[in-house]
């Protein structure tokens, strides 16, 4: 199955959320194919610094252009994470698409975007969008702002599109693993991010795909899970406690893994004492 993560707007998680995918897939032994058509070549990068340390699994991640479809049909999963700059392999791409993971964060910006998106998205393919997923990603931690939560509201409206209600966090510790060439659940296996991510990739790879229901006699086939609602389309028209473990790598692999994890609660460590200490002083 060819998976597609997309929005139009920059710095929704995208590349972040394709390693993490990808080294989660490879954790439950399939076979997948990552390909990055974004010009920033941020995953590219990530897998280069992986495969520098010597991390288990490698994650190879192809270049584009597009290889051809049938190549791609051969992975048991294949990611392609994409790039607005590059927009006419950002539009194949879409084209050969089995499912679009859409991530957008919790702002008015992001969801305004995230509605042209799915507009841009049935253009493309000719009103023809494949089973497309969306997800609040980098959500407030703090339960009492509403943003997240509004922005949810609002792309239940969106037609087409479904939902999930798993979300990831704004946590350092998706930043720290990703510059580490480690997923989450490698760097801190036992943390709420390991747990959100996890719940996140069986939301998406472990579901039943949508199903054509059979039409009353005179109506035309419709998958209704993914229909568009013509008002919203016109509308739119308008607007141009359990540990995660990770596969099982060698000694020197968890080694390597335990360095880093020590490196980072060290830093963390630190952050937290000079915290203190400024408020003794203050005190």
């Amino acid at each position: 199955m060819i998976t597609v993560i997309a929005n139009l707007k920059g710095g929704t998680g995208k590349s972040t959320v394709t390693f993490n995918l990808a080294v989660w897939l490879c954790s439950q032994g399939r076979k997948i194919t990552v390909i990055d058509l974004d010009p920033q070549q941020t995953l590219t990068d990530v897998a280069a610094l992986r495969q520098d340390e010597g991390v288990s699994p490698p994650i190879p991640v192809q270049p584009g252009p597009l290889p051809g479809v049938s190549p791609l049909r051969h992975a048991e999963e294949t990611l392609i994470d994409v790039g607005t700059a590059d927009l006419e392999s950002f539009k194949q791409a879409l084209l050969i698409a089995d499912r679009i993971l859409i991530p957008v964060t919790p702002s008015q910006a992001d969801v305004w975007s995230t509605q042209r998106f799915v507009q841009f998205l049935y253009k493309t393919t000719n009103g023809c969008p494949p089973e497309s997923i969306t997800f609040i990603n980098r959500a407030d931690t703090n339960k009492a702002i509403m943003a997240s939560d509004e922005a949810a509201a609002a792309l239940t409206a969106l037609p087409g599109v479904e939902l999930i209600p798993q979300r990831l966090s704004d946590r350092m510790v998706f930043r720290d693993s990703f510059s580490e060439g480690l997923a989450v659940f490698e760097l801190e296996p036992r943390s709420v991010g390991s747990r959100e991510f996890e719940a996140l990739a069986k939301a998406v790879f472990n579901r039943k795909r949508g199903t054509v229901e059979t039409p009353s006699p005179g109506e035309p086939a419709v998958n209704t899970k993914y229909a568009v609602d013509k008002t919203v389309k016109e509308t739119l028209a308008y607007v141009e406690d359990k540990p995660v473990v990770a596969s099982d790598a060698s000694q020197a692999d968890q080694g390597k893994i335990k360095r880093k994890k020590k490196k980072h609660r060290t830093a963390e460590g630190q952050k937290a004492g000079k915290g203190k200490k400024r408020k003794r002083n203050k005190d």
